[in-house]
């Protein structure tokens, strides 16, 4: 008779969406702490690295990090669907999984914020990748074999006079840098602030004189999270008894900077103006 009564506590399945999700979720986090890692090699790691972005030396390809963390957002976003989905199923079927749901969106929401962030404080800048305070003349960028491989055999394209248009609308700010100091004294001060600013030069070619007037600093910044390298170009030529400093950045693998270029010219200026006016 007990045997009769008794009941049967058959428990419901727990929704394998809601397991998938967080399993995502994890995943997407691995890969964040990979792209960060990956980004910041040294040593042995970098060598590791290299081999895995089949690099001849043992310097790794510096997007090996942009890779993974799209990855990872692309992990974080499909984990978001699928716990979205597995609400679904748990409304209606009845299963568990709800406290897996809420971890996913916990371990999500430990992510996504960071290039939501980017994005929101970018605002809504045109697409370009390849920014210059002289928009008819912009500085070149060298070609010499030393500084080639310094950029990781990278040499960016020759500007888009078009898109300069767009630039300058976005960018009204972004002009021509105008000292009031003799050649020289502006180039060791442009080099000073690009020293101070703790951006890798690459090469620099001083003035000579009236064989040679204008002087050039090529240099490299880089991304402080992903370590993602930007090109950068230093122009210093002769005005009407001034130095007129021209900068272009040009931004590796993306198609969009975010504002990046136009920041970095933002630092040089007020770092060259902070010299200019206490001289």
């Amino acid at each position: 008779m007990d045997s009769a009564l008794r009941r049967l506590n058959v428990e419901e399945p727990e929704s394998r969406l809601a397991i998938l999700s967080t399993k995502l979720a994890k995943s997407s986090l691995a890969l964040a702490v990979l792209a960060l890692v990956a980004a910041h090699a040294r040593g042995a790691l970098a060598r590791f690295f290299a081999v895995l972005t089949f690099r001849p030396n043992s310097v790794p390809d510096p997007g090996v990090g942009l890779f993974f963390f799209l990855a990872a957002v692309s992990f974080a976003a499909l984990a978001i669907v699928v716990a979205l989905a597995a609400s679904a199923s748990i409304w209606v079927r009845g299963r568990r999984g709800v406290s897996r749901i809420v971890t996913t969106l916990a371990l999500v929401s430990l992510l996504l914020p960071y290039p939501a962030w980017l994005i929101y404080s970018a605002g809504s800048p045109p697409w370009l990748a390849d920014i210059s305070t002289d928009v008819d003349d912009p500085p070149a960028f060298l070609t010499t074999p030393e500084v080639v491989a310094a950029r990781g055999g990278w040499t960016p394209a020759p500007f888009n006079s078009a898109r300069g248009q767009g630039q300058l609308a976005a960018y009204p700010d972004v002009a021509s840098i105008t000292l009031d100091m003799e050649m020289d004294e502006a180039f060791r001060a442009t080099h000073e602030a690009v020293q101070g600013l703790h951006w890798k030069i690459l090469d620099e070619i001083q003035p000579g004189g009236a064989k040679r007037p204008e002087g050039h600093i090529e240099a490299l910044a880089f991304s402080p999270a992903l370590h993602l390298p930007v090109a950068i170009a230093i122009r210093l030529g002769p005005g009407d008894d001034e130095t007129v400093v021209d900068m272009r950045a040009a931004t590796r693998y993306l198609p969009n900077d975010l504002g990046a270029g136009a920041s970095l010219i933002g630092k040089l200026s007020d770092a060259l103006s902070d010299q200019d006016s206490s001289d």
